[in-house]
């Protein structure tokens, strides 16, 4: 390899090095935002609640419900993730346990990327690629919650809050809340994340690939800045004497006919 190749190998490196950093960065960014988001949706009792045409007041979520307490004159919460039984039905029981898969998995993502620090560059598709697939499994978990949570709209304390008309996937007088779009807003973002994720961790690969034949002592000794400066090479030229043409050689031949001209004196 010419030193012209490397130089244009070490541009090509460093360019995609910065441009990989700043994707990186946003895709942590995102996951720990998603992860905030995640959280709030399975802790928030926000997915259904009153309207002004609701027959009841309160709000409800995956697995607490809250309605009007008018002795203390404020909501009084019930339902518990840790005690299982003071869930309401079997819908809201299967969407709180993927709802809380989803955010423990995306809890997981974010204390693995605290071990980006702490691993070398060449190695960090092996962190991305298992970030990746459990935020696939995070999305696909918070979608069957999404889509399973309806099925429980058929109980008692829903049709008091939302009317008689409220039934699996009907929703009666009630409005969709502000975690539950979060809870589909998430399930999207888990699924982008995830394909950035493997986008990634294939350039990277891909990269190093293409540096095999590159020394990591190059690399360290190359810098966008020496790259952006590039010399002219300079090549010594060296003269070699040409045999053929001896500068005694004149000289040889005149001495040489002297001394066979001298022969031509007598005494």
């Amino acid at each position: 390899m010419t030193r012209y190749d490397r130089e244009t190998l070490f541009s090509h490196y460093y360019r995609f090095a910065r441009d990989h950093r700043g994707a990186s960065a946003a895709w942590a960014v995102m996951s720990i935002f998603f992860t905030i988001l995640n959280i709030v949706s399975f802790y928030q009792p926000q997915w259904i609640g009153d309207t002004m045409e609701s027959p009841g007041y309160g709000h409800m979520g995956v697995y607490s419900y809250c309605l009007p307490d008018h002795e203390a004159g404020r909501y009084k919460c019930e339902g518990n993730f840790a005690e299982f039984d003071s869930i309401l039905s079997l819908p809201f029981k299967i969407s709180t346990v993927f709802t809380g898969i989803s955010a423990l998995l995306m809890l997981i993502v974010v204390v693995i990327l605290l071990l980006f620090f702490c691993v070398r560059k060449e190695r960090l598709n092996l962190l991305l690629v298992p970030c990746g697939v459990m935020q696939i499994f995070a999305g696909v978990f918070m979608f069957l919650a999404c889509v399973i949570y309806p099925s429980g709209w058929n109980q008692k304390e829903v049709k008091t809050l939302c009317g008689n008309d409220a039934d699996e996937y009907k929703l009666g007088l009630c409005s969709i809340r502000w975690a539950y779009i979060l809870a589909i807003i998430g399930i999207f973002d888990a699924i982008f994340l995830a394909i950035l994720a493997f986008f990634l961790a294939s350039k990277r690969a891909k990269l190093y690939q293409g540096t095999g034949g590159i020394a990591k002592s190059e690399l360290n000794g190359y810098s966008a800045e020496t790259i952006s400066k590039r010399s002219i090479p300079i090549q010594p030229v060296i003269t070699v004497p040409d045999d053929r043409h001896d500068p005694y050689s004149d000289y040889s031949q005149s001495m040489k006919s002297h001394h066979s001209g001298g022969g031509n004196y007598q005494l």
